[in-house]
């Protein structure tokens, strides 16, 4: 009797395994492949300019003129925020009374 149950549990392994691996076709449950899909370098647009630059393909004076000043403003932002980090970090302790 023993041998019969455990001849039972290797068959039902064993078909468990085969159907598993997916010999047996559409039996396997069914995985939803998607498919990349991407757009030619030559319909995507350019990244519109930012903070005050220029367009990406210009290369005239005023345009350079337009983005040194965009630098310059992004530039003095960060010297502002530095100055404001440097104060922040030499803070001295202020007593509380209770």
């Amino acid at each position: 009797m023993a041998k019969w149950i455990i001849g039972i549990i290797v068959v039902l392994l064993i078909a468990g395994a085969v159907w598993y691996s997916g010999i047996l076709g559409n039996m396997h449950p069914a995985t939803t492949l998607q498919t990349a899909t991407t757009t030619p370098e030559t319909t995507q647009q350019a990244a519109a300019p930012e903070n005050g630059m220029s367009a990406n393909n210009d290369a005239s004076d005023a345009a350079l003129q337009q983005d040194t000043a965009a630098i310059d403003t992004q530039m003095q932002g960060l010297s502002t925020d530095s100055t404001n980090v440097d104060s922040s970090v030499s803070d001295k302790e202020v007593t509380q009374s209770y």
